[in-house]
């Protein structure tokens, strides 16, 4: 199931949720005419559209029943890639932003930094896979070598803690993309004073 197919499901949970918030509401103060009937629906409209924006933003992470691989966070790692017929190799970090509906790339190196124009979460024989097409922003003493171009993405989702792909651009470059997920370090606990005799 890719985006449209995540879209779909969560207009249907809308509906669903609109429809029994509107049952409810009926029950708790039967409608007298029209005039109640459409300030019931009022009610229910505002309700359902601020539970869906934090559902779509945050709740579905908890959802047990939805199957789609958290990968928001920070990520560290390496770029190998061809360039003119040479290859190399460079670090990079990456930081992903995720909502039901949609997932942002950033992803900075010493000598750019890229952003997502479009992206699509979908199932491949069964495994997740990213795709997306970014825009890049380099340096400008690297922009004569390394000018501004587009390109896409493909990562694979099977493991979300070490995320892998390829890329390839308008520059007829390609390569690999390797990345682990960073942990930030907790911060280191403080002593607890003597207590006193």
């Amino acid at each position: 199931m890719g985006m449209k197919g995540a879209v779909k499901k969560f207009l249907v949970i809308g509906l669903f949720l609109a429809i029994g918030l509107f049952i409810i509401r009926c029950l708790i103060t039967k409608p007298t005419g029209l005039y109640d009937a459409f300030g019931h629906m009022g009610q229910v409209v505002s309700i359902t559209l601020v539970f869906m924006g934090l559902y779509e933003r945050i709740f579905w992470r908890y959802n047990p029943f939805d199957k789609t691989p958290l990968i928001y966070g920070a990520y560290s790692g390496t770029i190998e890639y061809e360039h003119k017929g040479k290859r190399g190799k460079k670090n990079t970090n990456i930081v992903i932003k995720q909502s039901l509906l949609s997932v942002s790339v950033k992803i900075t190196t010493n000598e750019t930094i890229s952003y997502t124009i479009t992206s699509n979460l979908i199932e491949e024989n069964g495994e997740y896979v990213l795709y997306y097409t970014y825009i890049t922003n380099p340096k400008s003493k690297f922009s004569d070598e390394n000018p501004m171009h587009f390109g896409t993405c493909r990562l694979d989702l099977s493991n979300t803690t070490d995320l892998h792909g390829i890329y390839w651009n308008s520059q007829s470059n390609k390569g690999d993309i390797s990345l682990k997920r960073s942990v930030k370090p907790c911060p280191p606990t403080q002593p607890k004073p003597p207590s006193k005799p």
